[in-house]
C-alpha cells in the first residue's frame, strides 16, 4: 500500500520549498527496501528494482467517469484515450469483479455458468468454430445429460413401485429421483441457451428476460432440494439402524408425506429473493446481452449465508448419519458372543450395513472437492483461468447424476427391484 511522503521523510526535509524537497524522493526507496510506492500533494512514486524512485503527476481528486458519466459497473473506474475526443473507454475493476463493464460478480458461494463460462463463447460465430473450451464443455454436459436421464427414469421406475415405498425412505428417495431428473433436464437447458444467447441465435428480449429470472434459480432450488432429501434419507437410515425392528414404518411414511412440502416451500421462500434482483445488461462493444444479478449489500449476506446454510447443512447430517451407523456396527459386534473374531464379525456387519453406510459416505466424497473450492479458492478475476470454477460448478450436479449408483446398487432389496423390473419388460411386450 502507497503511504505519504511525509511519514518518509525526517520533518527538515519535508518542510523545504516542493522544488527543493523533491530532490530528496530518492532516499525513500533506498533506505526501505520493501517500500514499492509513496505519494505527496501532486506526485505518485514507484519504487523499481534499483530503488529508484519515479514520480509521476498524479491528480488525487480523480473522478472515475467517462464523458461526465461512469459507465462501469461495481465501483469500476472508467478510463478514456483521449479527454476531449475519446474513441475508446475501458473499465477498471475491483478485485472479484469482471467483464467489460465490471457487470460480474464471482465473489459468494455460488456462480453462475453466465460469468464463469460466457466470454469463451464468441458471438456471431458457428458452434463447430467455437473454441476447444466450449466443445469440451458441450461433450461433457451431453454426457452428463444421458447418465441423468437414464439414472433417473431408472431410480423412479424402481421406488415408485409399492414394495419401495412402505417406508418413508422410499418416498424420499422418489422425490429425490424425479427432482434429480429435472435438475439435469434443467441444466442442460440452462448451458444451451446460454450457447444460444450468447452466439446471438436468440434474440427475443422477452424470453431472454424469463430465462434470466428463472432459470438460475429453478437450478439452485432443485440443487438444495436434493441435497436436503438425501439427508433425510441419511436420517432415516441412521434412526433404522438405532431402532431395528421397533422402527415405525407407517410413522415414518406419514412423517415423509409431510416433510417433503415443507422442504420446498422453505427452498423455493430462501431464494425468491434471486429472481427479484437480476436483470438484462446490453454489453454494445461486443453487441451481447448479459443476464447479470446485482444485491444490494444486506442481499448479499443473506445470499451468502443462505447458500451455505443449504450446502453444509445436509453435509454435516450426512457425515453424523454416517458416523452413527459406523458406530452402531461396532457396538454389535461387541455384544456378539466371545468365540467368533472381531475382524470376521465387523465385516460381517458392514456387508450387512452396507447399503446404509455407502449412501452417505459416498455423498459426502462428492461433496468435499466442492466444499475445498469454495472455501479455499480465491474468487475469479478474468476469463482466462475459468476450470476450477467450472469443475466447482460441473461437480454440484454429479449428486444428481449418480442416485442409481448411490441408493439402488449398494441396496440387497432395491437391486431385487431392479431385476425383477428387468424380467417383466420381456413379458410385457410378447
Amino acid at each position: 500500500m502507497c503511504v505519504n511522503v511525509s511519514k518518509l521523510l525526517n520533518s527538515t526535509i519535508f518542510n523545504y520549498n516542493y522544488r527543493h524537497r523533491i530532490k530528496y524522493y530518492q532516499f525513500p526507496c533506498v533506505e526501505n527496501l520493501k517500500l514499492k510506492c509513496f505519494y505527496d500533494e501532486k506526485h505518485m512514486c514507484i519504487c523499481d528494482k534499483n530503488r529508484y524512485s519515479n514520480c509521476f503527476d498524479y491528480n488525487h481528486n480523480m473522478i472515475y467517469n467517462c464523458r461526465g458519466y461512469n459507465y462501469c459497473q461495481n465501483n469500476g473506474r472508467c478510463f478514456q484515450d483521449n479527454a476531449t475526443c475519446p474513441t475508446t473507454t475501458m473499465c477498471m475493476c475491483e478485485k472479484c469483479y469482471y467483464g467489460n463493464k465490471c457487470q460480474f460478480n464471482t465473489k459468494g458461494f455460488s456462480l453462475s455458468l453466465d460469468a464463469i463460462f460466457g466470454y469463451h463463447i464468441k458471438p456471431f460465430i458457428s458452434f463447430f468454430k467455437q473454441s476447444k473450451s466450449v466443445k469440451i464443455t458441450a461433450t461433457l454436459t451431453f454426457i452428463m445429460f444421458i447418465i441423468g436421464v437414464i439414472s433417473g427414469l431408472l431410480s423412479i421406475l424402481i421406488f415408485r413401485r409399492k414394495s419401495s415405498m412402505i417406508v418413508g425412505c422410499g418416498i424420499y428417495l422418489l422425490t429425490t429421483s424425479i427432482t434429480s431428473l429435472l435438475t439435469i433436464i434443467i441444466f442442460t437447458i440452462k448451458y444451451w441457451q446460454l450457447i444460444f444467447f450468447q452466439m446471438n441465435l436468440i434474440t427475443n428480449r422477452s424470453f431472454l428476460y424469463m430465462n434470466c429470472l428463472l432459470i438460475d434459480m429453478l437450478l439452485k432450488f432443485f440443487l438444495s432440494s436434493v441435497d436436503w432429501l438425501n439427508a433425510c434419507v441419511a436420517i432415516e437410515r441412521a434412526i433404522t439402524s438405532l431402532q431395528g425392528i421397533k422402527f415405525n414404518k407407517l410413522k415414518s411414511r406419514y412423517i415423509a408425506k409431510r416433510v417433503i412440502p415443507i422442504i420446498f416451500s422453505l427452498t423455493i421462500l430462501t431464494y425468491i429473493h434471486d429472481p427479484i434482483s437480476r436483470q438484462l445488461f446490453d454489453d454494445e462493444d461486443e453487441q451481447r446481452t448479459w443476464c447479470i444479478v446485482n444485491y444490494s449489500f444486506q442481499l448479499k449476506i443473506f445470499d451468502r449465508f443462505i447458500n451455505l446454510f443449504h450446502f453444509l447443512t445436509p453435509f454435516i447430517i450426512n457425515v453424523l448419519s454416517s458416523l452413527i451407523i459406523i458406530i452402531k456396527v461396532f457396538k454389535t459386534r461387541t455384544k456378539t458372543q466371545k468365540k467368533v473374531k472381531n475382524t470376521t464379525l465387523f465385516y460381517v456387519q458392514i456387508k450387512r450395513y452396507k447399503h446404509l453406510i455407502i449412501a452417505p459416505c459416498i455423498l459426502i466424497l462428492l461433496a468435499l472437492p466442492r466444499l475445498i473450492i469454495s472455501f479455499l479458492s480465491k474468487c475469479m478475476e478474468s476469463t482466462r483461468d475459468p476450470w476450477l470454477f467450472l469443475s466447482g460448478y460441473y461437480i454440484s450436479f454429479v449428486p444428481s447424476l449418480l442416485i442409481f449408483a448411490v441408493f439402488v446398487l449398494p441396496s440387497k432389496k432395491y437391486k431385487q427391484e431392479f431385476l425383477v423390473l428387468i424380467r417383466k419388460n420381456p413379458r410385457t411386450k410378447q
